[in-house]
């Protein structure tokens, strides 16, 4: 902030406008001249020159003298003593009143400028309104996320089969010589000549013919380690002599992924010839980001869209999420396992993961662009009313959908917080705030706050509400009378309890709230008392807000009254101050903050 510019304060001096005087001197100039031509006025002239020349020296040493008494800022008869500001640019300062030079608004009072230091700022309502300033209220509610990422379609690793020898073979003839072909259970796969398996053969039917079962039993498992069927043993055991080839089939069904094998190449024990899947059962494995993974869980249903099949999307299961974060790319793995029966889906597909996560079904939640993060600590501007705005330092937790982050301390359900123009120098750089400057939402109007809107109360709720209101007046006189009545406390207790059963669904968060700290143990003193009506009173501000009691005379106002000592509101009927937060020592202590309108009937 610059030097103090001061401005020159012309009306706080009483002299005469300069042309005054210029017509004044053409008027003496035109009786001279008239009185020229004659003897006697010569002569007259003549005498009355020494005074005339005296009283010109007086005018113009007077005219000087106020030029330069108002440009070193002299004082007046009007502003005397005053000094007077901008409320837009404190750096004007003048003595007496007039208009700002910068933004040509009419100068304040520096001492009323300075009235309202504190922890807010007040901006005069018409620039609010210029400034395009919105609030949105701070509200309880269900906070979820959404997380999108990257993922590709690959053959399930538990549906996998890999085919091979426990003995050294040549393959005679190769069946399943193409990838990618389909082989269902039994097909055959190749034709095996094996010295082993000649051996075994012999041995089979051999101890067939001797008729012992011990050596028939001992035959049969040597070929059934080998990983022979039983089907094929009790053929080989029929046959006269041992078939130089054997042929191997296929356990299970589905694609040929991989073949490592050609036609007469020879085979060593435990070397994988070809790998089969079961493709009916595809895995999608997504890469989300670290920040993510801990809003996802096995067993949470996802859904996924595919490049290749538009306007298809795939419903699956998570099934696996990766215990460590690739240090190159700070992404999980996280496995969904997706139905596969038509085929349709192919390994290495290109997809996109969707899911969704409720992380809290009941906190705290504000727009993401009404918090100003410095960087060590983040900031909310509070809108009160009346052009005033009061900073609150803030807490996040959790962001989620739609904008809202997670406000765990700073804020409470109610509270307006500004989203645009916070400071004049916040640029509209986000989308969402863009697209609100296209509604009406939200707007201030005159620079106050908008009016919540009202619930239609059935007949019985709102003589809930009316008695709420009474029984809360009561112990609000009470307390401002200096006594504790814990009778008074009991009844506003039992009616707001009864209230939270009201069957208008909008209302009951609002009773719960107020309902909330009454439910604590008795208050033992008027101390404890009043530091408990503080929350009580904050919580029947916001209900009687939206949910109107019903006035005993037309034009009834509810006033909302404001203790600056106490940093606390309470309700009234009447504008009168009765502090019931400091009672008999500081009756007088506070202002009103609002007027609220009641309700003429119910409902309305």
């Amino acid at each position: 902030m610059g030097p103090a510019a001061t401005v020159p304060a012309h009306r706080s001096l009483p002299m005469f406008p300069t042309y005054v005087y210029f017509l004044l001197a053409l008027a003496v100039g035109a009786a001279v001249l008239g009185l020229a031509p004659f003897a006697g006025g010569r002569r007259l002239l003549l005498q009355a020159l020494p005074a005339g020349a005296f009283f010109l020296l007086l005018g113009t040493a007077a005219e000087f003298a106020y030029h330069v008494g108002a440009r070193h800022g002299g004082s007046g008869a009007s502003g005397a003593g005053q000094t007077y500001t901008c409320s837009m640019h404190p750096q004007v300062r003048q003595d007496g009143p007039g208009l700002c030079p910068m933004c040509h608004m009419d100068l304040v009072p520096l001492a009323a400028a300075g009235a309202d230091a504190g922890p807010g700022v007040r901006i005069d309502p018409l620039v609010v309104q210029n400034m395009g300033v919105r609030v949105h209220e701070v509200a309880r509610g269900r906070l979820q996320r959404s997380i999108r990422a990257f993922a590709a379609l690959r053959a399930a690793e538990n549906r996998q089969v890999d085919v091979a020898l426990k003995f050294d073979a040549f393959v005679e003839r190769l069946h399943a010589d193409t990838e990618g072909m389909r082989i269902e259970v039994g097909a055959p796969l190749f034709e095996l000549y094996a010295p082993e398996l000649i051996v075994a053969q012999e041995e089979l039917i051999a101890a067939g013919r001797s008729g012992d079962p011990l050596l028939l039993a001992a035959a049969r498992q040597k070929l059934r380690f080998w990983d022979v069927p039983a089907e094929e043993i009790d053929r080989l055991a029929g046959l006269e002599h041992a078939e130089r080839t054997l042929g191997w089939r296929s356990a299970t069904s589905g694609v040929l992924l991989q073949r490592n094998v050609v036609q007469g190449s020879p085979v060593r024990q435990g070397e994988v010839l070809l790998r089969v899947a079961d493709l009916s059962v595809l895995w999608l494995d997504a890469q989300v980001a670290e920040s993510d993974l801990a809003a996802l869980a096995v067993g949470q249903e996802v859904e996924a869209t595919l490049d290749a099949a538009p306007g298809r999307t795939l419903a699956g299961r998570i099934v696996f999420v990766a215990p460590r974060i690739d240090l190159r790319t700070r992404t999980g793995t996280v496995r969904v396992e997706v139905p596969n029966a038509d085929g349709d889906l192919r390994p290495g597909m290109f997809a996109r993961l969707a899911a969704m996560r409720v992380l809290a079904e009941d906190v705290v939640l504000a727009p993401a662009e009404a918090v100003l993060d410095t960087g060590l600590r983040q900031a909310a501007w509070v809108a009160v009313g009346k052009g005033r705005f009061e900073p609150r330092r803030v807490v996040l937790g959790r962001a989620g959908d739609f904008g809202l982050v997670e406000i765990r301390d700073g804020l409470e359900a109610g509270d307006r917080v500004v989203v645009s123009g916070q400071f004049l120098i916040d640029s509209e750089s986000r989308l969402r705030e863009g697209m609100a400057k296209l509604q009406d939402d939200g707007l201030m109007p005159g620079g106050d706050l908008p009016e919540r809107r009202r619930l239609d109360l059935s007949a019985a709720t709102q003589q809930q509400v009316d008695d709420l209101l009474a029984a809360y007046l009561e112990v609000c006189l009470a307390m401002a009378g200096d006594r504790h009545e814990p009778a008074r406390w009991q009844a506003l207790r039992a009616v707001a309890t009864d209230l939270t059963a009201a069957p208008e669904s909008d209302l009951q968060p609002l009773a719960a709230a107020f309902a909330a700290p009454l439910q604590r143990a008795a208050q033992p003193d008027l101390v404890t008392a009043r530091v408990e009506f503080k929350l009580v009173s904050a919580a029947a501000e916001r209900l009687f807000e939206v949910a109107r009691p019903r006035a005993g005379q037309a034009g009834a106002r509810l006033y909302v009254q404001h203790c600056p000592m106490a940093e606390a509101d309470w309700l009234a009927l009447e504008p009168e101050i009765r502090n019931p937060y400091y009672g008999s020592s500081m009756l007088a202590c506070g202002e009103v903050r609002r007027e609220l309108a009641l309700a003429t009937e119910a409902g309305k």
